[in-house]
């Protein structure tokens, strides 16, 4: 491999991988996946302090409620959505530019990592294997967390890697493991809990390395480097997020009632039959075996070289964050709904570090006729999630999905200063001009804004309603309504008083 892998051959392989990757994440980005309710809540914010300076969610013309009550998507996430809609203006486009931007810097980030630390072959494997998974983008283009977060995620692996190579002894990539830490743990509440712990974990399992390595006297220096580079993000995702003093108290509850909500199965499930129902995904659903088989290869190979007394290599800190991280995060799946989404942060994670594990344990198989035949293994899956992204996934490059644009269509009609109700379709209002609109949502049992009995009397000229909603068999004489998808658009008629 290393004599066909010239330098030439190298340059062609990666301009072609990254332009197939660029083509991939902004291939119909704006219409596919269609908007759903947690992306519109967070444009729907960043909307609203791009123009208003309110970090808030609109429920009437001049009236918001507060972020605290929202919190797992942070600054991370908002700040540049506001800011792409601050300069270009309001709109699907400028609300997923930005987490255009996020992937790429992502799929750049990975190949770097890999590429310095296992080589260009296993680094170009684990790019074809991110970018082939279609879960890469029906959660990345959306506004949401799991992509930002990831990036800065591998970012602090990024700037463990290099502390770890000046023997943890460099004042400078301590502090950046702090800040990208920190900047992590202000995206997403997975990656505050699971990445800290993650971390702190790496610190006790790995307390005689980092003694050995590092000078004496320098350990405080260094652990203060890294927490005070923590603490400046996480300052200002308090201040932009808890605004009144007072609400900071409030953090732990609101923290606890949302890791309780999104880790618990919200039909009175006991937790032992939910654990074992999870459980049982990974051995009888295609996804989660998928996972479970490569995790498995990885955990063979570290586990291995943990306790092999041969091996003389030091055991690389950034890897076991990121392995840790993976094992944390399927922890917490388990006791959760068993939505796909919980653990894709793991799903992407263990293609940074499967190839290497993958090639590290093919080095012990004498046999060169089926060692050959394995080395295709990678091979093969990434032809199939290629095949499954173009023709079969969620973001299937075959089906043309057309909500979005319908939604854009009908609503960018809608003059300025008319006014329309949102009723529980908060994903639709990044298609409206202006914000001379009210909305209704209510989101299972934990948010609720807005009028619950806005319907009853309106008094808007638009209602848009989602038909999926609880209450659908109310009689609206004034208006004409007409359907887009599962939403009915009602106009109010002219001539009816």
């Amino acid at each position: 491999m290393d004599s066909f892998l010239t330098e030439k051959r190298k340059k062609i392989i990666l301009i072609l991988v990254f332009c197939l990757a660029i083509f991939l994440i902004v291939f119909r980005f704006t219409s596919t996946p269609k908007v759903w309710v947690d992306e519109g809540l967070w444009t729907n914010i960043s909307e609203n302090f791009a123009f208003h300076g309110k970090i808030a969610l609109q429920k009437a013309p001049g009236e918001y409620v507060p972020l605290h009550l929202l919190l797992s998507v942070g600054y991370p996430v908002i700040f540049p959505v506001a800011a792409s809609m601050k300069i270009f203006g309001s709109g699907i486009v400028q609300a997923r530019l930005p987490m255009i931007m996020y992937m790429f810097a992502f799929v750049l980030l990975a190949f770097l990592y890999t590429y310095k630390k296992f080589g260009f072959y296993t680094a170009i494997i684990s790019l074809l294997l991110i970018i082939s998974y279609s879960p890469f983008y029906g959660n990345g283009r959306p506004v949401q967390g799991e992509v930002p977060g990831l990036f800065y995620l591998l970012l602090t692996a990024w700037f463990l890697w290099l502390l770890q190579n000046t023997g943890f002894n460099s004042k400078k990539w301590a502090l950046l493991v702090g800040v990208a830490w920190g900047l992590s743990a202000s995206t997403k509440p997975i990656f505050f809990l699971a990445l800290s712990l993650a971390i702190l974990l790496n610190i006790v399992i790995f307390n005689k390395t980092i003694r050995k390595n590092i000078i004496p006297g320098n350990i405080l220096k260094i652990l203060l480097s890294i927490i005070t580079g923590f603490i400046i993000p996480m300052t200002f995702w308090f201040e932009t997020t808890f605004p009144p003093i007072k609400s900071i108290f409030q953090i732990i509850p609101t923290y606890l009632t949302f890791i309780l909500y999104f880790t618990s199965d919200h039909k009175s499930s006991p937790i032992i039959p939910t654990i074992f129902h999870n459980v049982m995904r990974f051995f009888t659903e295609s996804t989660p075996i998928l996972f479970t088989l490569i995790l498995t290869t990885i955990l063979i190979y570290y586990i291995f070289s943990y306790f092999n007394k041969k091996n003389n290599k030091e055991a690389d800190i950034s890897e076991w964050v990121i392995l840790l991280f993976i094992i944390i995060n399927i922890l917490g799946y388990l006791k959760g709904t068993g939505w796909y989404r919980y653990f894709f942060p793991a799903q992407i994670l263990v293609y940074i570090l499967f190839p290497f594990s993958f090639f590290s344990l093919l080095n012990f198989y004498k046999d060169g006729k089926y060692k050959k035949i394995l080395l295709l293994a990678p091979i093969i899956l990434i032809a199939i999630q290629f095949y499954h992204l173009v023709f079969l996934s969620d973001t299937s490059m075959t089906f043309r999905r057309t909500l979005n644009t319908q939604l854009s269509k009908e609503l960018s009609k809608i003059d300025s200063d008319k006014s329309i109700l949102f009723y529980n379709s908060v994903e639709a209002v990044v298609f409206l001009k202006g914000s001379n609109y009210s909305q209704y949502i209510i989101m299972d049992d934990f948010l609720e804004v807005g009028n619950k009995s806005a319907l009853l009397s309106p008094k808007e000229d638009f209602l848009l309603v989602d038909s999926r909603s609880s209450i659908t068999n109310f009689s609206i004489l004034c208006y004409e309504s007409h359907q887009i998808s599962h939403y009915l658009l009602y106009n109010r008629k002219s001539n009816c008083k």
